[in-house]
C-alpha cells in the first residue's frame, strides 16, 4: 500500500483539505481504492465520499452490488450516495453501445454530484492491469501514439491511485484487510472485446511470453505518454502559425493571450494553412490535423486510418473531401483543409476510415445502383445505394458492382461509372 501512497503523492493527486469522490461499484478494484483512500486520509486528512451507480442491467445482481456496498462504506465510514440509471434508455436513445453508455453516464453522475457537494477530485480504480488491457485493445484497433500512451494517472479532475497496481496485488491488500468484494458476472463473457484480452490474451503473454509483460505494456504506454506529451507542445507552438477559425463559417477566431484554444463550440469552422503546414515535420503534421479536428468537435472514433487520410487530403487538389466521424468533414479548399462540424449521419462509413469524395460546385460524386452514371458538377441525380471510398482513378469493387473512376480533362473532377452490376 506505500508505493500507492508514493503514486498519489508522486502525481499530487491529493492535497490536503481537499473533497474527493470515489467511484465505487463494490467490485475488488474500488473496494481496495475506498480502503486505500480511507487509509491515506490518517496520514494526509481530506473528505471522502463514495458514490455508487447502480445501471439497473443486471436486476437484483445490480441491487445487490448496491447494498454491499453501502454497508461497507458504513463499515468504513465513509458518506454513501446512491444513484440510479437508465443505461438502456441512452442505449435506445443514442445508439450507443452498452458498455460506452454505462461509462459515459457514470463520468456524468460522477461529475454532476462533484459540482452539487463542491469536491475538487473524482477517484476512480483502474489499475495496472486495466492499463495493459488498454493499450492492446487500442493497438488492434489501430490507435495512434495518444491512445497507445494508455490511459493517464491524472487527467483534469480525475485520479487514479493504483494505476500501477496490478489486480493481484489489490486482491492480497484486500485479503490481508479482511475485506470482501462482489463479482460483477458481465466481465466474465468473453463476447467482449476487453474481457478477451483481460481474460485470454494478457494471461496467456504473462504465462508463455513474459511473466511481466503486465508491468512491461504499462511502462511502455508511459513512455509513449511523454513522447506525446512532447509533441503536443511543439505542435501547439505550431498551431499559431497553421490552424485558424473562421468566422465566415459560424466560428470565432480561436486565440487567447497568445495561444490557440480549443473551441468549446460545435460551430466552429477550423482551418490548417498549407503553407506553414507543409513546412513541418510529418509528425508535427499529424498532431496538426489531430488538434483541428479536437477544435472543431472532439477526437471521439477518430483512429490513424482517419489522420492518413487527412494527410493524403493535404497533398490533392481543391474541390476533394472526407467524411470523419463525428459527422466532421474534411474539404480540401485553396491553400487550406476546412473542417467543418455538421450532423452524426454517415459515422459508419467514416469510422471505418473516412469516405473520401470528389468534389464540384458542391455536388456529391456517388454512382448510381441501377448502372446509371454522374459526373460531378453535371446535376445528374442518382440513388445512392452504398458509399465506397474513392482516393483516386481506377476500378473499385463492392458486393453489387464493378466501378470504373477516370480523370475527366486532366483535371481534379473525377468521373465515376457503374460498368458491371452483379446478379
Amino acid at each position: 500500500m506505500h508505493r500507492i501512497f508514493e503514486v498519489i503523492e508522486a502525481y499530487h493527486m491529493i492535497e490536503p483539505g481537499m473533497h474527493v469522490i470515489a467511484g465505487v461499484s463494490g467490485g475488488a478494484d474500488s473496494v481496495c481504492l475506498l480502503y486505500v483512500l480511507c487509509e491515506y486520509r490518517k496520514r494526509t486528512p481530506f473528505e471522502l465520499t463514495a458514490v455508487h451507480v447502480e445501471h439497473g442491467l443486471r436486476g437484483e445482481e445490480s441491487l445487490e452490488d448496491a447494498r454491499f456496498t453501502q454497508q461497507l462504506c458504513r463499515r468504513l465510514g465513509v458518506p454513501f450516495r446512491l444513484v440510479h440509471a437508465d443505461v438502456k434508455g441512452i442505449v435506445k436513445e443514442q445508439g450507443l453501445s452498452t458498455e460506452e453508455a454505462g461509462r459515459m453516464e457514470r463520468y456524468r453522475i460522477f461529475r454532476e454530484f462533484k459540482r452539487e457537494c463542491g469536491a475538487q477530485k473524482i477517484a476512480v480504480a483502474h489499475n495496472e492491469n486495466d492499463q495493459a488491457e488498454t493499450v492492446l485493445h487500442h493497438l488492434v484497433r489501430g490507435s495512434g501514439l495518444k491512445g497507445l500512451g494508455g490511459i493517464c494517472p491524472v487527467r483534469d479532475d480525475i485520479i487514479r491511485p493504483l494505476l500501477f497496481t496490478q489486480r493481484k496485488e489489490i486482491e492480497e491488500i484486500l485479503t490481508q484487510a479482511g475485506l470482501s468484494w462482489r463479482v460483477d458476472r458481465t466481465n466474465l463473457e468473453l463476447e467482449y472485446t476487453r474481457n478477451k484480452i483481460r481474460l485470454s490474451i494478457l494471461p496467456q503473454m504473462e504465462r508463455e511470453l513474459n511473466d511481466q509483460a503486465v508491468e512491461h505494456i504499462s511502462q511502455a504506454a508511459g513512455r509513449l505518454r511523454q513522447v506525446q506529451s512532447y509533441l503536443e507542445r511543439v505542435a501547439g507552438q505550431a498551431a499559431q502559425k497553421c490552424i485558424s477559425c473562421d468566422p465566415a463559417f459560424g466560428g470565432t477566431h480561436c486565440q487567447e493571450a497568445g495561444e490557440l484554444k480549443e473551441s468549446q463550440t460545435d460551430t466552429c469552422s477550423v482551418c490548417i494553412l498549407m503553407m506553414p503546414f507543409l513546412e513541418e515535420d510529418e509528425l508535427i503534421q499529424q498532431e496538426l490535423m489531430r488538434k483541428a479536428l479536437s477544435m472543431c468537435g472532439g477526437l471521439r472514433d477518430v483512429g490513424a486510418v482517419h489522420i492518413e487520410a487527412l494527410m493524403k487530403l493535404a497533398r490533392m487538389g481543391c474541390g476533394r473531401e472526407i467524411s470523419l466521424p463525428g459527422g466532421i468533414r474534411a474539404v480540401r479548399e485553396e491553400q487550406k483543409i476546412r473542417f467543418v462540424p455538421g450532423s452524426h449521419r454517415g459515422d459508419d462509413d467514416a469510422r471505418k476510415g473516412g469516405d473520401m469524395r470528389g468534389r464540384r460546385e458542391g455536388k456529391d460524386m456517388r454512382g448510381s445502383g441501377k448502372g446509371g452514371d454522374m459526373r460531378s458538377g453535371h446535376g445528374i441525380e442518382s440513388t445512392v445505394m452504398r458509399e465506397i471510398v474513392i482516393d483516386g482513378p481506377g476500378c473499385y469493387q463492392t458486393p453489387e458492382w464493378d466501378i470504373s473512376v477516370e480523370l475527366l480533362d486532366n483535371s481534379e473532377t473525377l468521373y465515376v461509372q457503374i460498368i458491371k452490376e452483379k446478379k
